[in-house]
Order: C-alpha cells, then structure tokens, then sequence
C-alpha cells in the first residue's frame, strides 16, 4: 500500500507540474498576442486617427498646450508619445497649422510625422510609428493577464485559459492594438477597474480600492465614455450590499480591510460608501495629474463638451448596404454579430443558456462581468456615432470571461472536449488567416472579409493604413504609376508612389490605366452618387481585377 506521505508527495508533484502547464500556456498565448500584433503592425503605416493622436501627445510633453485633439483625454497620446522625446523629430512650431486658434490637427500631424526623415534618416516616420504603438501593444498584454486572472479566480486556471485564448485570437483586440487610437486603452482600464471593484467586495482591502482607484482615472484619462464606469460602479457596490439582509449599522468601525458578506448592511453600505469615495479621489487626482494640473476646474466637463461639439448629427451611417442619417437604433447590435468570430458569439450565449448547468460563481460575481458590458453597450448605442466596432471594444474581454465558465462543463466529456476543441480551432484558424488584416475580419456567416464592404465601412474595414503595401503591390506588378483615390490624410508619395488623383464619381468612363481606389471611399461613394442621381458605384458596374489588403481595390480599363 502506498503511504499516506507518499500519496501526498505524488499530488503534490501532480500539482506542480499542472501549474507548470498553466504558467507554460499563459505564457504561450500571451506570446501569441503580441507576436500577432508586433508583426503585423509593422506592415501598416499611420491610421487616418494616428495622424492627430500622435503628434497632440508629442506637443502635450513639449508645451504643456492640449489644443491639439481636446476631444479625447490625454494618456494615450502621452504615453505613444513618450517614446519619441528622446528621438527629438523636426517640428515646425511657427507653422500657421499649430498657431492657428485653433490648430489644424490634420495638416500639422500629416506635417509632424512625414518631415523628419533630413533630420532622424530615412523611414523615420515607420520608427516613430513602431515605437509610439509599442506602449499600446503592451496594454493589450496587461489587459490579456487580467482576462486570465478574473477568469481563473471565477472559474479555475483551465477556464483563465479558455477567456485568454478568446482574447487573444479576437481579430477586433488584434486589429485595435496595434494603433495610437483611445479604444484598446480604454477596453484595458475598464476591466482593471471592475476586477479590482469585484475583489474588494469579494475580499476587502484598501489595495483593491486604491487599483481600483487608479484604474478607474487611467480609464478617464483615456477617454470621456469611460465615465459611464462612474454609475456602473454605484450599482455593483450596491448589489454587494444588498446580496444578503442584515441589521443596521453597529460593532465595530467599519475597516475597509474587510467587506462583510452577513448580516449588517448598515456596515456595508458605509464601507462601500467610503471604498467609492477613495476610489473618485484617486482617479480625479490622477486624471488633474494627466492633464498637468490646471487650474481651470472644469477643465475635463470642458473637453466632452468639445466631443459634443465635433459630433455630426447629419453624419449618413452604413449598414447592409443603406446609408441613414443619425443611423440605427441596433447599430452596434447588427456591428457585434457581423465583427464577432462566430466560435465567441456561440460559447458566450451558451454560457447564458446553460446558467444553471455550467459551474458557475455566485450571481454577483457574474454580475461584475455582465452589467458593465450591457451598461456600456447601451451608452454606446444612446450616445455614440454608428461608425465602428472599436466604440464597444471593452465588452470583448467581459464577452470572453462570461464564456469561459464553460470549460470545465465543456471538458468534463470527451465528445464535449472534442467540441470546444473544434470551436478552438474554428477561432485560431479563422483569425490566423486574416494576418494582418485583422480590421476586415467579418464573421463567417456573412462570407467573410471579402463580403465586408455590403454591410460596415470605416474602420470596420480599412483606416487609410494601406500605403505601404500598396508601394509593394505596384513593385511586384511592375507599375510605375496609378490613378488613386482615397480621403484618408496619410501622403502617398512618402512612400514612393507615383500616382494622379482621380475622382472615380464622375460620370465619364475611366480613361485607359489602373485604378487604386481605397474600399470606404467605396463605399461612401455609393452616397454621393445616389445623392447626385449617377451610377457610379464601381463595385457594382466593374469586377477588380485585384486587392491590396482590404484597403484598396484595383481596377483596369483598357
């Protein structure tokens, strides 16, 4: 007979070579995160949006002036900006672009990354580009510990797994974290904050509230939306709260070292009280330190009036094919199914469906995952343009935690293992195709990348990001010059292409040649030309006779 000592010396062995396992995989799987977007970042010049981000946080260092891109909060900008202080680039500072009241955001960021190549040597613009979206890139892999740390402590190591390799293969986090954009950033506060507010009324702690704190100010520097985390917080507490009855307040002083779970919800809400008010605290001291301390104290109800102000509401919104002004009520609904990977979108509504079947925590805790997200999803949906999957990128990590609480259910068979492992492939495979055109990702339901024009635009397919491969495409192909059409700001001679402007709306036949025309102006033009009474939509009237990406489309006429 085995000894008792010995039996519990091999369950320790087992034990450790399972967090061996676990710490192996976690490793793995966040390398395949950064692996994906390193990669493939470096094949995309400035997005139409990094063109503002980038240099407004450059000028924040440098003069202390936040005219630059007031309507969106700073630490984004700050951070991809740190980086190029010691590169120093060339900056025009008399040029009327900055000086301007106010400043002409687009001319002078074109102008800041394109105009250091005497003074830094050639392609620097690539360089300032890498090393200001490497910060960004790295916030998705702190972002993707704490997809596998909420999970893991919800549901156990195998499900942290399971929600890391939902993170990390969703095209849409690839597709965001690889720009100087606000989205990713604000997708990697938002659930910090709400990990960090779950396990203080989970654990106690005042180091859960002061994380919370921070997180909470880092997710208000980053963008104003974020302040819908301000309610959403108030409810969560107050759910904790409530959770069990008790009496009124009495003991002891309330220590915010330790959150009752029975009896006394006078002293709960005291202690959540008090956790909520140390929580604004911190963050409004960290966002009055992210905008250097101003004096002004309205200084952030200030800049999202600025959002306000620059909000179109004639703006004509795409879907399935139809333009409509102020958009659809199910906007973001119709955008979540088309851009989601159907593996995800099946896992997370079994999850649902199979509530009382699946091991699951107790109803708070799964609350802390689904109230933020359907919270943010209707202030999404109320408040912002129907432009973009990103606008509702901090749902994604909570979409792939609540999925998570299936997987022991899900390997606790074999035909059920073998199951989610088609699922698993089914979502590696599909996002390992779209290398590196992960913004074009469209579910399989809909036929794909390739169908993706017919129903969104925008960064939902392309972001003026093209350039560089398109120099490729002609160099392969021999062509000298082209005709080219795009609204994006980015300039295409600076990386050596030769090409003539051309209006493909006018209603005269394209001369002989090749045409690079860019997939939204596509899209849009089919706008235009309905508003002008002409047939010109070019993806209708014409086959391509080529593709750079999903950014351009290459038409011949002889």
């Amino acid at each position: 007979m085995v000894s008792a000592a010995r039996e519990e010396r091999i369950q320790r062995q087992i034990a450790s070579r399972s967090r061996r396992r676990e710490r192996l995989l976690l490793v793995l799987l966040l390398g395949a995160l950064f692996f994906q977007e390193f990669c493939s970042a470096r094949l995309l010049n400035a997005s139409s949006d990094e063109t503002m981000h980038l240099p407004a946080g450059y000028t924040y260092w440098k003069t202390g002036d936040f005219r630059l891109n007031p309507e969106h909060p700073p630490f984004i900008k700050l951070l991809a900006a740190l980086p190029l202080l010691p590169m120093n680039p060339y900056v025009k500072w008399d040029d009327s672009t900055w000086n301007g009241n106010p400043p002409d955001q687009v001319r002078f960021g074109v102008r800041f990354l394109y105009s250091s190549d005497a003074l830094l040597g050639k392609d620097a613009a690539d360089r300032m580009l890498f090393w200001a979206r490497l910060p960004v890139m790295l916030l998705s892999v702190l972002l993707g510990w704490y997809v596998f740390a909420w999970a893991r402590d919800l549901y156990g190591p195998r499900a942290g797994l399971a929600a890391l390799l939902l993170y990390a293969f969703c095209p849409n986090i690839l597709a965001h974290s690889r720009f100087v954009t606000m989205d990713l950033g604000l997708s990697c506060f938002f659930v910090i904050t709400f990990y960090y507010v779950w396990r203080f009324t989970r654990f106690g702690g005042r180091r859960n509230v002061a994380l919370a704190g921070v997180a909470l100010g880092l997710a208000l520097a980053t963008k104003f939306s974020a302040i819908i985390l301000l309610p959403s917080i108030v409810v969560l507490l107050g759910m904790s709260v409530a959770e069990k009855g008790g009496t009124a307040a009495a003991g002891p002083r309330p220590d915010l070292d330790d959150f009752p779970t029975e009896g006394n919800t006078g002293r709960r809400i005291l202690l959540a009280a008090r956790a909520y008010a140390l929580m604004i605290a911190i963050s409004f001291t960290l966002v009055w330190a992210v905008y250097f301390f101003p004096k002004y104290p309205l200084f952030y109800l200030e800049g999202m009036w600025q959002v306000n102000e620059n909000h179109v509401r004639e703006y004509w919104a795409y879907l399935a094919g139809n333009f409509r002004q102020g958009g659809w009520w199910y906007y973001f609904l119709a955008v979540f199914l088309l851009k989601t990977p159907p593996a995800t979108v099946i896992l997370f509504l079994l999850s649902g469906a199979l509530w009382k079947i699946a091991p699951r925590a107790r109803w708070r805790n799964e609350g802390f995952l689904l109230i933020p997200g359907v919270f943010f999803f209707v202030f999404t949906t109320l408040l912002a343009d129907d432009i973009g999957v990103r606008y509702i990128l901090p749902i994604y990590p909570l979409v792939a935690i609540f999925a998570s609480r299936l997987t022991d259910f899900a390997l606790s068979r074999r035909w059920r293992t073998a199951a989610a492992g088609v699922f698993a492939a089914w979502l590696v495979v599909g996002t390992v195709l779209m290398f590196p055109d992960y913004l074009a990702y469209f579910t399989d339901f809909v036929g794909g990348a390739a169908n993706g024009h017919k129903y969104l635009d925008d960064s939902n397919i392309e972001w003026g990001a093209d350039f560089k491969r398109l120099k490729e495409w002609m160099d392969d192909h021999g062509v000298e010059k082209i005709r080219l059409y795009t609204p994006w700001s980015t300039l295409p001679n600076y990386y050596g292409i030769k090409f003539e402007w051309w209006d493909f709306l006018q209603p005269n036949p394209a001369p002989p040649g090749l045409y690079a025309i860019s997939t939204h102006s596509l899209v849009r033009g089919q706008l235009a030309a309905r508003m002008a009474g002409m047939n010109t939509n070019w993806l209708f009237r014409y086959k391509p006779v080529d593709r750079v990406g999903y950014g351009f489309y290459i038409f011949r006429f002889e």
